[in-house]
C-alpha cells in the first residue's frame, strides 16, 4: 500500500510522469472509425472525434485529478490543461496509429513483463519503486506490490493498470523512434566536409560603424523596402493555425480606502475576541483567511515581521494586530521547543482485540501491555534483534516484509506524531513503548536530524481584499468604457481618458487559455475567434477573477503566411533598421573610393577596429560571427585585402582577413560521426511525430465548444 500511496501522491500521473501515454489509456478506442456526426469536435484523416465522447474522456481525467489530489475542486487552469492533454494524446494516437499498424509494431506480454519485473526495468518503475532517501531501486518492492494487487481496492487496481499502460505506450514510442533513428547513415565524404568546415577558421580585423546614428528623418521607406524585408523574413510570418491580434485594457479590482478602513475595524473586533478566547487554535481555524500550520514551525517559514515577533516573544505572548503586505496578522505564542525536522526508526506493534488491525488478534489490552513490557526488556538489552523479532511477532501487516521500518518522516505528520514526540528525547538505538490507536508499539529510533528552535502559535490572518461594492464600482467603470469607446480610434483615446494602459497581444491562437498579461482568458479568445466578431470590434466586459478586461479585435489572420499589408505597422521598425544599414553601406562605399587603409576608414566613421577568430560553422560570439550570409562571403576572401562593405542583419562590416587557417589533415572522423548521430537521434525524438502530424489532415473545432 505504501507504493500505491506514492503513486497517488504524484497526482499528475496523467500529466507529468506519463504525459500523453496515460491519457492514451483513457482515450481507449478513439482511433477507430466513427460514424460522422454534426456534433464533432474535430477529425483526423477522416476519423471523426465526437464532442460527447471527447468530453466524457475529459471528465474521466478530471475525476482522476480530484481523486489523486483529494480535493473536489479543480482549477480552471487545470481543467484547461486536462482538455489540452486529452486532445494532444488523441491526435498523437490517431496520427501515429496507422504508421504503427503498417509496421506491425507492438509490445508483447513478455516484453511488458521485462519492462516491469526484468533486470532492466522501465524508468517509471525505477522512479516509483526506489528508496526516496538513497535513490536505489528495490526489485522486491515491485514483487511485493504485485502480490497484494488482488487484495487492493478497485481504485488502486485502476491506477496500476494506467501505470502499466503508460509503460507500454512509452515503450512503443521508443521502439518507433529507434526504428527511424537507426536508419541513419553518413557517408565518409560528408563527414570529411563537415570536419573541414568545423575546423577551418579566420583571423579577421573589421569595423562596423553604428547605423543607429542615422536619424529617422533621413529614412524614407518605399513599398519595395517593405517587400524586400518581408520576403527575406517571410518564414517568421507563417501561422500553422489561424491567429488574431488583440488590444485590451484592464480594470484591476483593488481595495478602496473604505475597504481598508472597514477591514481594520473588523480586525480590531476580532482581536478583542482573540484576547478573551480560551481556545485560540479553534478560534483562528474558524476565523483566519489562511490556515497556518498548527504544529511547530521553523524560523523563516512565516511572513518576516510575524516570524520575528513569534521567535522573540515568550510563550503565552499575545501579538497585537499589525499589517504586513496585503494582510493583517495577530497571533499567540503557544509553545517553543528544540525539535528535529525529521527522523526514522522502526516499530514492533502489539495490538489487542477490537482495534481493527486483524480479526485473528484475541489478546486483551492488559495482555498486550505485558507482552510489550517483556519485549522491551529484551530489546533494550539487545537492540540489534529488533528487526528479527519484529518480523516474527509484530501485528503490523507489512512487518514480516519490512521489519517494521518507518522511513524518514517529518515533524508535523499526524500519522506518526506519537513516534516523533517520543523520538525527540531518545538517542539512536533507544527503544520505547508508544501507545497509538493500533495498540502498543515498541519504537526504535534509528536516526534523527539536528534539532532546531521552533515555535508553535495560533495565527490569524485577515486579508485586505476589495469589497463587493468595490467589485461593482470597478465593473461599472469597465462597462462604461466598453459602451463608450466602441471603435479602434475611440479605444485609443478612451484608454488615455480612463487612465488605463492599453496592452497588445499578438499571435493569439484559437485554443489559447491566456493572453499576454491575462490569465484564464479563454472567454476573451473565444470572443475573438467567434464568426460574428468583426475586426475593429470592441468586446463586452470580461470578468477574469479579480480583473475586468475590455478587448479590441485589431486583426485576424488565417493559417498560412500573414499578408504584408497587415504587417506594415508591426515590421516598420525593422524595415527602418534595414534601410539604415543600407544607407550606411552606401556611405562606406563612397568613403572607400578614397580610403584604402582600415585605420583611416575607422577614423572617418568614428568607430573602432575589432578583431576576432571565426569559424564557418561554429558558435561565434561576436556580432559578425552571427551574420551567416556575411560569414559565407568572408571565407571566400583573400588574405590581407580590405573588403566590403558587407550588409548583414545587425550592421555593416568592412573586413580584412589576416589569416586563413585550414583544418588540419585527418582521416579520423569518429567525432563528427558521433555528433551527427546524436543530433539525428535528437531530431527523431523531438520531431518525428511533428513530421507525421504535418502530413495529416487535422480538423480542430474545439473553440466552438470550450
Amino acid at each position: 500500500m505504501a507504493i500505491i500511496g506514492t503513486i497517488r501522491k504524484h497526482s499528475a500521473l496523467a500529466v507529468i510522469i506519463v504525459g500523453v501515454a496515460i491519457a492514451a489509456f483513457v482515450i481507449g478506442d478513439f482511433g477507430k472509425k466513427q460514424s460522422r456526426s454534426t456534433n464533432n469536435i474535430g477529425a483526423v484523416n477522416g476519423d471523426d472525434i465526437s464532442y460527447v465522447d471527447f468530453n466524457n474522456k475529459v471528465e474521466e481525467n478530471l475525476e482522476y485529478q480530484r481523486e489523486s489530489s483529494g480535493s473536489d475542486k479543480v482549477s480552471e487552469e487545470m481543467t484547461y490543461q486536462v482538455r489540452q492533454n486529452v486532445w494532444n494524446t488523441l491526435i498523437r494516437n490517431l496520427v501515429t496509429g496507422d504508421e504503427l499498424d503498417k509496421l506491425g509494431m507492438t509490445v508483447s506480454p513478455e516484453e511488458l513483463f521485462e519492462q516491469v519485473q526484468g533486470r532492466n526495468p522501465h524508468r517509471y518503475i525505477l522512479q516509483y519503486f526506489s528508496d526516496p532517501q538513497t535513490g536505489q531501486y528495490n526489485p522486491a518492492a515491485v514483487l511485493n506490490y504485485l502480490r497484494k494487487l488482488d487484495q487492493m481496492e478497485p481504485k488502486a487496481k485502476t491506477q496500476w493498470l494506467q501505470f502499466e499502460k503508460a509503460i507500454k505506450e512509452d515503450r512503443l514510442e521508443t521502439k518507433f523512434n529507434e526504428l527511424i533513428s537507426k536508419s541513419y547513415y553518413v557517408p565518409k565524404q560528408i563527414l570529411r566536409k563537415q570536419y573541414e568546415l568545423d575546423n577551418r577558421s579566420l583571423d579577421i580585423r573589421y569595423i562596423s560603424p553604428n547605423y543607429y546614428s542615422i536619424p529617422d528623418s533621413l529614412v524614407v521607406l518605399s513599398d519595395e523596402d517593405y517587400t524586400k524585408f518581408y520576403e527575406k523574413n517571410k518564414f517568421y510570418f507563417h501561422n500553422e493555425e489561424p491567429v488574431v491580434e488583440l488590444e485590451y485594457v484592464m480594470f484591476e479590482v483593488k481595495p478602496s480606502d473604505k475597504d481598508r478602513k472597514d477591514i481594520a475595524e473588523d480586525v480590531s473586533t476580532l482581536f478583542a475576541d482573540f484576547q478573551a478566547i480560551k481556545d485560540p487554535m479553534t478560534f483562528v481555524n474558524a476565523n483566519s483567511d489562511k490556515k497556518f500550520d498548527t504544529g511547530f514551525i521553523n524560523k523563516g517559514m512565516l511572513p518576516q515581521e510575524l516570524d520575528s515577533l513569534l521567535f522573540s516573544s515568550p510563550v503565552e505572548t499575545v501579538i497585537a494586530p499589525f499589517q504586513e503586505g496585503s494582510a493583517w496578522y495577530m497571533a499567540k505564542v503557544m509553545g517553543k521547543a528544540a525539535r528535529p525536522d525529521s527522523m526514522h526508526g522502526a516499530q514492533l506493534l502489539i495490538s489487542w482485540a477490537g482495534l481493527g488491525v486483524s480479526d485473528s488478534i484475541t489478546r486483551t489490552q492488559q495482555q498486550a501491555k505485558r507482552t510489550a513490557d517483556s519485549l522491551l526488556a529484551i530489546l533494550k538489552a539487545n537492540p540489534a534483534r529488533f528487526e528479527e523479532i519484529t518480523k516474527v511477532i509484530s501485528d503490523y501487516p507489512t512487518a514480516k516484509n519490512d521489519g517494521g521500518l518507518l522511513p524518514w518522516f517529518p515533524d508535523g505528520n499526524a500519522n506518526v506524531s506519537p513516534f516523533f514526540d517520543a523520538g525527540i528525547t531518545m538517542n539512536s538505538n533507544d527503544v520505547r513503548i508508544v501507545e497509538t490507536r493500533l495498540g502498543y508499539s515498541l519504537f526504535k529510533l534509528i536516526e534523527k536530524s539536528p534539532v532546531k528552535d521552533k515555535v508553535k502559535a495560533a495565527i490569524l490572518q485577515r486579508s485586505i481584499e476589495p469589497s463587493n461594492q468595490t467589485f461593482q464600482d470597478t465593473y461599472t467603470q469597465a462597462s462604461m468604457f466598453a459602451g463608450t469607446y466602441k471603435t479602434p480610434e475611440a479605444f485609443d483615446t478612451g484608454a488615455v481618458a480612463a487612465g488605463v494602459f492599453k496592452r497588445q497581444a499578438q499571435s493569439v491562437k484559437p485554443m489559447d487559455n491566456t493572453v499576454q498579461g491575462l490569465k484564464n482568458a479563454r472567454n476573451v479568445v473565444r470572443w475573438a475567434f467567434a464568426e460574428q466578431t468583426k475586426v475593429g470590434e470592441v468586446s463586452p466586459v470580461f470578468d477574469l477573477q479579480g480583473t475586468y478586461a475590455v478587448a479590441l479585435l485589431k486583426n485576424r489572420y488565417p493559417a498560412g503566411y500573414q499578408p504584408l499589408d497587415k504587417l506594415k505597422e508591426r515590421i516598420e521598425p525593422n524595415v527602418k533598421n534595414m534601410k539604415k544599414i543600407e544607407i550606411m553601406a552606401n556611405r562606406i562605399s563612397e568613403a572607400m573610393k578614397g580610403i584604402s587603409d582600415l585605420n583611416d576608414l575607422a577614423s572617418s566613421f568614428t568607430t573602432r577596429i575589432d578583431t576576432a577568430t571565426v569559424t564557418f560553422t561554429g558558435m561565434n560570439r561576436t556580432m559578425i560571427g552571427r551574420e551567416n550570409e556575411v560569414m559565407g562571403e568572408l571565407f571566400a576572401l583573400p588574405e590581407g585585402e580590405m573588403k566590403g562593405p558587407f550588409q548583414g542583419n545587425f550592421g555593416v562590416y568592412v573586413v580584412i582577413v589576416d589569416k586563413n587557417m585550414e583544418a588540419p589533415p585527418t582521416d579520423n572522423f569518429s567525432y563528427e560521426l558521433k555528433t551527427d548521430t546524436q543530433g539525428w537521434n535528437t531530431r527523431v525524438s523531438n520531431s518525428l511525430y511533428d513530421a507525421l502530424k504535418k502530413q495529416a489532415e487535422i480538423e480542430d473545432h474545439r473553440e466552438l465548444f470550450y
